[in-house]
């Protein structure tokens, strides 16, 4: 079977730079450090409908993150901080437990943050019309402060959604952040011609994921016939019953090139398919969201059945555990071993413990720096 592979990588740029190879690494490492705060990630904040939106959990556990189910469960009287990142916080949450002096690592997507400001700075002369799916993160995590008589409206409902919902006031359109532009648009347009002159407008909110250089949407949206000559097929590798709308938009793309899309959700579907299509040419999709299906499928088509079962051994649960414990107990005696140098590391990151002397083993500016 013939695999053609997009140029853009299907992974949000910001998630992999500033999450996968930023906070996520810093947290597994702190965790093993006696004189730092340990961060913890709070699972409400970042799933929702059963693992159905969000992180893909299965994936998350195997990362070794230290993580509780709620903020509720978090330990009392112990050092921590929270980690607040990719799809914002539940907001009324993150302010609670600030009240209570937990400090917030505040480090999420920084177009879900603009978001969040469009409710939190809500115009009242406006009423909000958010396009968003009604069991979507956002639904959750800022349900404390979206604007009263708010409508919220899917594809392809939208007409009958606002009809009963709109009260006369000028409706401002408010798209989640990878919601594709067309559908804005077209619930903008719905809109001007029903309830035109009452001063509407909509908002751009896209992420760079939608509409950058950088972005799979674009280059999806931007392939010839040419291009995908001979090609009936899109695998998108994801996590099985995700419904992510990211992943709706990547469907949605796809299937406006006549391409039927094929959920992979694991090696093993890969190679049945590939069994029943050998003679075929596919466009393969990696997920915008990290799932455990993807490893092990680039490593087959890169280095074989042995890279790709080598890929999924290590991913199994029992190996990583005792991976990343063996790596624990490694950093916890080097920390108490070169008890300065894990001092001045935690300082670093900003989570070094209160009852340490901050002022020695705060990391200061070298001359010329910025």
């Amino acid at each position: 079977m013939e695999v053609l592979l997009l140029n853009k990588d299907g992974r949000c740029k910001w998630l992999e730079s500033k999450v996968m190879h930023g906070l996520i690494p810093t947290a597994i490492k702190m965790a093993a450090n006696p004189f730092a705060d340990k961060m913890y990630v709070i699972v409400d904040w970042i799933s929702n409908d059963h693992g159905r939106v969000g992180v893909d959990l299965k994936w998350f556990k195997s990362l070794g993150v230290p993580a509780v189910k709620s903020y509720s469960d978090l330990p009392q009287n112990v050092d921590l901080k929270v980690i607040n990142t990719g799809y914002d916080s539940i907001v009324d949450q993150e302010l609670a437990l600030r009240e209570h002096g937990v400090e917030i690592i505040d480090k999420p997507c920084p177009f879900i943050r603009r978001l969040r400001a469009v409710f939190e700075e809500a115009d009242p002369h406006y009423q909000y019309v958010f396009l968003c799916e009604p069991n979507h993160l956002m639904m959750k995590n800022f349900a404390s402060i979206f604007p009263e008589d708010m409508i919220v409206v899917q594809m392809p409902h939208f007409q009958e959604q606002i009809r009963a919902g709109q009260i006369g006031k000028p409706l401002r359109i408010v798209p989640y952040v990878t919601y594709l532009e067309r559908h804005a648009q077209a619930v903008f347009d719905f809109v001007e011609d029903q309830f035109g002159g009452r001063g509407n407008d909509k908002l751009a909110l896209s992420c760079l994921w939608i509409h950058s250089k950088a972005s799979p949407i674009v280059e999806i949206d931007q392939l010839s016939p040419y291009d995908l000559r001979g090609i009936e097929d899109a695998l998108l590798v994801t996590t099985k019953n995700s419904s992510n709308k990211s992943l709706l938009s990547m469907e949605e793309s796809l299937q406006a090139k006549s391409l039927r899309v094929v959920q992979i959700g694991s090696l093993w579907e890969f190679l049945r398919y590939e069994r029943a299509h050998h003679k075929d040419k596919v466009l393969l999709v990696r997920s915008p969201i990290p799932n455990e299906a993807e490893a092990p499928i680039l490593a087959y088509l890169d280095l074989g059945i042995v890279g790709a079962l080598w890929v999924m051994f290590k991913q199994i649960g029992a190996v990583r555990a005792g991976g990343l414990g063996l790596l624990r107990c490694f950093l916890y005696a080097r920390n108490c071993i070169w008890r300065e140098r894990a001092k001045r590391e935690a300082a670093a990151e900003g989570v070094l413990k209160r009852r340490y002397n901050i002022e020695r083993y705060t990391v200061r500016q070298t001359e010329g720096g910025p």
